[in-house]
């Protein structure tokens, strides 16, 4: 498999969470969460079939693979390690900056250090 960007891993975090909420994901949904055109979306949906990651169903329904699932599911579970992790550092961050904050941190680590954080060896 290719190397995850940071933007592979916002968008495979964008569609695990929007389809815990709704399973007919498209990406008129996913434009919306991530704010940025679905002209964007749709080449970035190219990218992670190619990948792997993901298949475009009937109808433009998106849905993860197993193997971006799983992806997801750690890079969701590092967010989560972060932010608890994070009022310790005390940065006075805005709730706003701190989610912001982890989740770019979460994205920027190396893949070994996710697993570690998402409980896997």
């Amino acid at each position: 498999m290719a190397e995850l960007r940071e933007a592979h891993l916002r968008y495979l975090l964008a569609i695990y969470q929007l389809g815990r909420d709704d399973p007919d994901v498209g990406t008129q949904a996913v434009a919306k969460a991530l704010n940025c055109a679905k002209a964007s979306v749709t080449k970035m949906m190219g990218i992670l079939m190619d990948m792997g990651l993901l298949v475009r169903e009937r109808y433009g329904k998106i849905c993860l693979t197993d193997t971006g699932f799983l992806l997801a599911m750690d890079l969701l579970r590092c967010v989560e390690v972060l932010r608890e992790r994070l009022p310790a550092m005390e940065l006075a961050l805005t709730e706003e900056e701190a989610e912001e904050y982890v989740r770019m941190m979460a994205m920027n680590l190396p893949g070994h250090c996710r697993n570690r954080l998402a409980g896997r060896p």
